[in-house]
């Protein structure tokens, strides 16, 4: 088992990937709002974000919404179907301002719903 996460500032691409995992028959999916390391940092009307974080401010916009970051424990053979979901909606990761995903390994778990 996988703890699968993407974090995305995509807010609209939430709703379609959800569709299609439920179209694959894939659920117990949870949507967190959550924050980036610079947009806190560069936290708006802040005067005491670091010196570096001051000039980064053009290429950020800390007054933006918050990330959305999907939540979801797989079978290790699901992971690969959720990527190619990810990567139908978002595109490829690769590309800058597109989010991230990554897995953690699942030792232990309860209360989750398996297909």
């Amino acid at each position: 088992m996988q703890l699968f996460v993407h974090i995305t500032n995509h807010e609209e691409s939430v709703t379609p990937i959800f569709t299609k995992m439920m179209e694959a028959g894939l659920q117990g999916a949870s949507v967190v709002d959550c924050q980036g390391m610079l947009t806190t940092l560069s936290a708006c009307n802040s005067e005491d974000a670091p010196p570096i974080f001051g000039s980064l401010r053009q290429f950020i916009n800390p007054c933006r919404q918050q990330n959305k970051m999907i939540l979801i424990v797989l079978k290790d053979e699901d992971v690969p179907i959720v990527k190619d979901i990810i990567h139908s909606v978002a595109g490829d990761l690769k590309s800058p301002n597109t989010g991230i995903l990554f897995t953690v390994p699942v030792m232990n778990w309860e209360g989750v719903s398996h297909r």
